[in-house]
């Protein structure tokens, strides 16, 4: 989209990034659905634990129990249209606001871009947060320079320009500097904070927006609440992005399969190193969502992991991460994906605490760097005992072929109606 275009111009997303799910995503398994585990992958405890239970204190089989689970971490198809259209709306006035505002911006805005959880698919609960990449076009060439000892860090080299971001640094000539983008995008947004007290989504339906996040890590995060029912909000993580070609994607770095889609540099600073105001990490949604097309019963195994993280208060385990286990096994070609939702559940948690245990889970885009780098090595402890008690007790049910409400409670935080 151009930023000369008139004053009718829509700042919403294309028509190609839609907030739905694949008409393919069933929450049922099939009853041809086998959940025995394979011979060398053995979670199970001495024979002394009984892995028996009585009518009374069984409620499901286990493929009952997980297909249950499923269902009450899904979220109904009016949900996901009311929430996506208002979603849309907002913005739509937030950007419209910010170019209003910000003739610099208006000139350099390139577009909003969907990631995370909603463009994947794998959403649990309501469709109440959203990932939005904010496309930046600057008037200048951009060249993706790798940062020694620094895996899946960049540095954006820029020619010679008279812009706010751009900074010369002695001896290495002109780069992008990502402390003053996120200046840039933080004042603009404080300023047009009062224009977005009032946007108005249907009749009834109008919110009023919070600045919270400003930028200080990566996101912008805007909440949004719903003046006459202030229990409706939707979470917004406004992020902006240099986007690249696949075809710039740095040499001495191996590329995923892309389907020809683009690549983002996000700003983000290193974890546990001396800042630099240049760094910034790859970003490619895109190539990710390819790895996980087609793959339902991988994606059903990825909610459940998260309900499970949610569960059990592990929080540092960001739903990033959590995917990062899964698209380091699809890049290894090593897991057979059509296996049961509760079967391959039980599979990536024993890689997940593996990864745990080796205290490194490595990025999809450049496995050298490690996901778990902003941890603090006690709650990688902490997360490897729970994740360690899960898998075992998940086992045992497995093997037994039966959950109950309680384990439902205990792993996935879900409360089963009674008769």
């Amino acid at each position: 989209m151009s930023c000369s275009d008139t004053d009718s111009e829509d700042y919403t997303t294309s028509d190609s990034e839609d907030y739905t799910t694949s008409d393919s995503e069933d929450y049922t398994t099939s009853d041809s659905e086998d959940y025995t585990t394979s011979d060398s992958e053995d979670y199970t405890t001495s024979d002394s634990e009984d892995n028996t239970t009585s009518d009374s204190e069984s409620c499901f089989t286990f493929g009952e129990g997980i297909q249950y689970a499923l269902e009450q971490i899904a979220f109904p198809e009016n949900a996901r249209r009311t929430y996506c259209h208002d979603a849309q709306v907002i913005e739509n006035a937030f950007i419209t606001a910010i170019a209003d505002y910000d003739p610099l911006f208006r000139k350099a805005f390139g577009g909003l871009s969907l990631g995370g959880s909603c463009l994947d698919g794998i959403r649990i609960h309501l469709p109440d947060e959203f990932d939005m990449h904010v496309k930046i076009r600057l008037p200048i060439d951009l060249q993706p320079v790798l940062v020694p000892d620094q895996p899946g860090y960049i540095f954006l080299r820029a020619s010679r320009c008279k812009h706010p971001c751009v900074a010369q640094y002695r001896g290495e000539g002109y780069f992008i500097n990502r402390q003053a983008v996120q200046k840039w995008i933080r004042q603009s947004i404080e300023a047009i904070m009062p224009r977005l007290q009032a946007i108005r989504c249907t009749r009834r339906r109008v919110y009023s927006m919070e600045y919270q996040a400003k930028g200080s890590v990566v996101a912008h995060t805007l909440l949004a609440t719903e003046r006459r029912n202030p229990s409706r909000q939707i979470s917004f993580d406004f992020v902006p992005v240099f986007e690249f070609e696949a075809t710039e994607w740095p040499r001495g770095l191996q590329k995923p399969r892309n389907g020809g889609r683009s690549w983002f540099a996000v700003p983000r600073k290193y974890a546990n190193k001396p800042e630099d105001s240049r760094s910034f990490i790859f970003c490619a949604p895109h190539w990710e969502r390819l790895e996980l097309h087609d793959r339902q019963n991988l994606k059903d195994s990825l909610r459940l992991m998260k309900a499970l993280r949610n569960a059990n208060q592990m929080p540092g385990l960001y739903s990033y991460l959590l995917k990062s286990i899964y698209l380091d096994e699809l890049r290894k070609n090593s897991t057979q994906w059509d296996q049961a939702p509760g079967q391959i559940l039980i599979h990536m948690l024993g890689k997940l605490r593996q990864g745990l245990a080796k205290k490194h889970v490595p990025f999809f885009l450049v496995p050298d760097h490690n996901n778990l780098d902003k941890l603090e090595p006690e709650m990688i402890t902490d997360y490897y005992r729970s994740i360690s008690r899960t898998l075992n007790t998940l086992n045992q049910r497995l093997n037994a072929n039966y959950l109950t409400n309680e384990d439902l409670h205990d792993i996935f935080g879900i409360e089963v109606e009674e008769d």
